[in-house]
């Protein structure tokens, strides 16, 4: 079967509201499950914002205020994850909100047109049910789109959380270890006068290795961040075609419906004229 007649099949029937939910459930639920194996958490759902709280912070900065400047260069390559995770979650969030606007827009059309079936009750025949089943369908599709447009709103809202929340996660990580790192290197620092500068070198090549370890630890949460975002991809592009076959779907109404209302109106009774006239 080809594309064409494939998309008109799946948008031709009376339960396309049902068929479209469902398929998006089934998306938006698979793409909810993303993140458990590399963030150790569920992302939630519905009404997700990505929050923005402290997403610049450097956790290096507190390296030289420490007095152990010298630990800087074995261990600046941390911050280049950090780097690779930095989005824009005002403008993921922003993206978000219109994407939820789009959507609420195309339900309150779906709804105005059948509100709008109600003042042809006394309409009957041949071209009305024509009409009507029409309208119907016109409708059952708009609020299709609608939930296709939830569904991509809510999969981009989560894609941009598992990308801040590993962020922070990775945040997380690397304070903790230069936390550690520093109070070390102080004490390096102040034993390095005893030492002749053995122990600045020294806890410089064990300040590296565990940095290097803590970074390999990273690049593979990044590698599934990688694979998650790849298949989040694939699911917005399922979306991305389906709201293409309800959009060229609707297109066989933009006619339609004018003629069909032309034809209504063409058949109404004359009002009688006032009994006083």
């Amino acid at each position: 079967m080809s594309e064409e007649a494939s998309s008109t099949t799946w948008s031709s029937g009376a339960g396309i509201v049902e068929s479209v939910d469902g398929f998006v459930q089934s998306l938006t639920s698979d793409a909810e499950g993303e993140g458990p194996d590399f963030l150790d958490v569920a992302i939630g759902g519905a009404g997700l914002v990505v929050e923005t709280v402290g997403f610049a912070a450097n956790p290096l900065a507190g390296i030289a205020s420490a007095g152990v400047g010298w630990l800087l260069e074995h261990v600046s390559f941390l911050r280049e994850p950090l780097d690779a995770l930095l989005g824009n979650p005002d403008e993921i969030n922003a993206n978000v909100d219109q994407l939820k606007s789009a959507a609420l827009e195309m339900k309150m059309i779906a709804r105005e047109h059948r509100e709008d079936l109600g003042s042809v009750d006394d309409w009957s025949g041949e071209a009305s049910d024509a009409f009507r089943a029409n309208m119907d369908q016109m409708a059952a599709e708009y609020e299709a789109l609608g939930s296709t447009m939830d569904g991509t709103a809510a999969i981009y809202a989560l894609s941009g959380a598992i990308v801040c929340e590993l962020r922070a996660m990775v945040f997380d990580m690397i304070s903790e270890l230069l936390g550690e790192l520093i109070a070390g290197a102080i004490m390096a620092a102040a034993s390095a006068v005893v030492s002749l500068g053995s122990s600045i070198a020294a806890y410089a090549g064990y300040a590296g290795t565990r940095a290097a370890m803590l970074a390999t630890k990273i690049a593979g949460k990044l590698s599934k961040l990688g694979e998650a975002m790849s298949r989040m991809g694939g699911r917005l592009a399922q979306l991305g075609e389906k709201m293409k076959g309800l959009m060229k779907g609707l297109e066989r109404f933009a006619d339609y419906g004018d003629y069909a209302k032309t034809a209504y109106d063409a058949v109404q009774p004359y009002e009688m004229p006032p009994a006083n006239a």
